[in-house]
C-alpha cells in the first residue's frame, strides 16, 4: 500500500531517471495541490527505496532514481483503484492525482476506472444529500453542502468527458 504522495513520486520517477532534487523541482512545478518540502520528498523516496518501488542507478552522484517493475505494478494498481465516496468529499486532490496518472494506462483500464469512479461519485452525492436532510444547522453549512454538490457535479462532468474521449479513442483503433 502506498500513500497518494508516494504515488505522485512514483509517477514522476516513472517518466524518467531523476535525482532527489529533480523530483522536488518536478513536484513544485506541476503540482496544483501541494508545494512540498525537501524533507518530505527525501524521506518518501527513502521509504520507496526500502520497499523496492524505486532503485538508485549505480555510480551516480547525485543519486539518480528509476522505478522498478514492482513500483510500476504498485503505481498502476493505485491508479486503477477508484477514490471512495467519502474521500471525494474530504480530499478532492486524491482524484486529481489519479486522473493525472491514469492517462498513461491502456484505454480499457481507463474506461473501467472512470466507470467505477462515477459510481463512487453517485454515492458521494448521496452522502452529502443525506447529511443535508439530517442537519438543521446554520445557513453557511447548507451553503457549503450545496457547494460540495456543485463541485462533485463538475467532477462528474469532467470524468464523463474523459470517458467519452477514451471510448472514442478505443473505437478508432
Amino acid at each position: 500500500m502506498i500513500t497518494p504522495f508516494e504515488a505522485t513520486l512514483l509517477g514522476i520517477v516513472a517518466h524518467k531517471p531523476i535525482s532527489r532534487y529533480g523530483v522536488m523541482k518536478a513536484i513544485q512545478q506541476q503540482s496544483l495541490y501541494w508545494a512540498g518540502s525537501p524533507g518530505a520528498v527525501y524521506s518518501a523516496l527513502g521509504r520507496m527505496l526500502e520497499k523496492g518501488l524505486i532503485e538508485v542507478v549505480e555510480n551516480t552522484d547525485p543519486k539518480i532514481y528509476i522505478i522498478t517493475d514492482l513500483g510500476l505494478e504498485v503505481g498502476h494498481s493505485y491508479l486503477k483503484t477508484p477514490v471512495p465516496a467519502s474521500k471525494l468529499i474530504l480530499d478532492p486532490s486524491l482524484i486529481r492525482i489519479k486522473l493525472r496518472g491514469i492517462h498513461d494506462l491502456p484505454a480499457s483500464d481507463r474506461i473501467r476506472f472512470y466507470e467505477a469512479q462515477l459510481e463512487e461519485y453517485c454515492q458521494a452525492k448521496q452522502l452529502v444529500h443525506d447529511k443535508q436532510l439530517g442537519f438543521s444547522g446554520t445557513e453557511i453549512v447548507r451553503e457549503l453542502s450545496t457547494l460540495a454538490l456543485r463541485q462533485l457535479g463538475l467532477e462528474v462532468d469532467f470524468i464523463l468527458k474523459l470517458l467519452d474521449r477514451v471510448r472514442g479513442e478505443s473505437t478508432s483503433l
